[in-house]
């Protein structure tokens, strides 16, 4: 359960009792939480440029050989009929 915490001059932390929403400091998140926050925060980031051009070129590329190999085996069919 997260929870809305205030930093003191002293650099101790205290629990301000506000709601998360309306928290005018920090507000501190437990292990799982945390773990869900960063899952989300990776899926959506901005993919990097090798993972931009791989994402392109792999499934391109897969098309690409299966039509050489379509019109090779149908080059190869078409001998026997």
């Amino acid at each position: 359960m997260a929870q809305c915490v205030i930093l003191n001059p002293d650099g101790t932390l205290t629990a301000s009792g506000a709601a998360v929403s309306e928290c005018p400091g920090y507000v501190l998140v437990s292990g799982s939480e945390y773990g869900v926050f960063s899952a989300v925060q990776e899926a959506f980031a901005v993919p990097t440029v090798a993972d931009a051009q791989a994402w392109f070129i792999y499934p391109w590329s897969a098309v690409l050989v299966m039509y050489v190999v379509g019109r090779l085996v149908g080059s190869v069919v078409s001998m026997f009929r």
